[in-house]
């Protein structure tokens, strides 16, 4: 059985663009300068979008760098803690709205530090499973259509964020 899923898994891609050429020629359309016109707007897409991308990233690092991470952990571990989540998932839980990458290296040093199975742990998957990097997210979505006016997308994103966080850590005391 392994072995048929390989051969299909295997199969996939070049099938899927063998059927895609067919098409294009049965329906005579010129596949290669569609491809390439594609091609053209996704470039025209990412540097669009690059600014935003740029600006989060310098945010990260100026958060990180200046120690204004450190003092954003000390000031909301108290009101965690108050709600019954771990202090050790705190800059787990600031970050995650912000940098992806960033919080998959807190997910793995807590991973090491506490183990895989550990309630820290499982409520850190949870949540990374479970929650988007908001502020990025938002960064290149808006800057890919060129909106200006966010409303209130961010803070929609941030109170279903918070209610995400709530609800996985109720799901990972419960289990």
């Amino acid at each position: 059985m392994n072995q048929i899923l390989n051969t299909v898994s295997a199969m996939f891609i070049p099938a899927l663009l063998t059927i895609i050429l067919v098409h294009g020629f049965v329906r005579k359309v010129n596949v290669y300068n569609l491809f390439l016109e594609g091609c053209k707007e996704g470039l025209t897409t990412a540097v669009e979008i690059m600014p935003f991308i740029i600006a989060v990233f310098a945010a990260i690092t100026v958060m990180t760098d200046s120690g204004a991470l450190s003092w954003i952990e000390k000031a909301c571990e108290p009101v965690f803690k108050l709600l019954g989540m771990p202090s050790e998932l705190t800059s787990f839980m600031i970050m995650r709205p912000i940098s992806g990458s960033g919080t998959l290296v807190i997910v793995e040093s807590i991973a090491e530090q506490y183990g895989p199975d550990s309630f820290i742990c499982r409520c850190a998957s949870v949540i990374m499973g479970s929650s988007e990097t908001l502020l990025y997210a938002v960064a290149v979505y808006f800057g890919a259509t060129s909106v200006k006016n966010m409303r209130h997308t961010v803070p929609a994103g941030l109170a279903g964020y918070i209610v995400g966080i709530w609800l996985s850590l109720i799901l990972c005391r419960v289990m």
